[in-house]
């Protein structure tokens, strides 16, 4: 078995990404838990709230030994929170192809995801350049009662990755050290 990717690796870079998508549907991005490696007490991850007041979650997770990779149209995805935040992170690391990230697939696990019947995605498995692995969760919560309804297809269908996204990774690295003129 691979051994796990820090958890801080991976969300700085989720993090990062979801802010820099600039998604409408996706506000207040924020971090949570305290948990240095996947299996804690203090599930570390990132959230998201939407603008129906509801929130995605993508958190660190122990990789099952049933998860398998899976292939998920569009449509699929489209129909559920955590699906729509697999989906827009399948796309931002395809775009931005971060450093240090090798690989990254979705995942099923069976009794896990919607409908519950292990063939739907449920997570991100991520590889990193040092054979190390990365397992994020997909989960959502509602928002405040008599809040809006969550929508059952993409709120945002025109939606399209800005630019900053594809260039991210390239700036990840320290500037040169130029001498300041004064």
């Amino acid at each position: 078995m691979a051994k796990p990717m820090p958890n801080r690796a991976v969300l700085d870079v989720v993090e990062a990404l979801l802010r820099a998508a600039e998604h409408p549907d996706y506000t207040n991005i924020t971090r949570y838990g305290r948990d240095s490696l996947p299996g804690g007490q203090s599930p570390a991850g990132v959230k998201a709230a939407h603008m129906s007041g509801s929130t995605s979650m993508l958190w660190a997770a122990e990789v099952p030994r049933e998860a398998t990779p899976v292939q998920a149209d569009d449509d699929v995805l489209v129909t559920s929170m955590p699906g729509r935040m697999l989906r827009l992170m399948v796309r931002l690391l395809d775009a931005a192809r971060p450093n240090g990230f090798t690989s990254w697939q979705l995942c099923a696990a069976p009794g896990v995801g919607w409908p519950a019947s292990g063939e739907s995605p449920s997570a991100i498995r991520i590889v990193g350049d040092d054979g190390s692995v990365a397992y994020l969760r997909a989960t959502a919560a509602s928002g405040p009662r008599g809040g809006a309804a969550e929508p059952k297809t993409d709120p945002c269908p025109d939606y399209r990755i800005p630019e900053g996204v594809v260039e991210w990774h390239h700036g990840r690295s320290a500037a040169p050290a130029v001498p300041v003129s004064v």
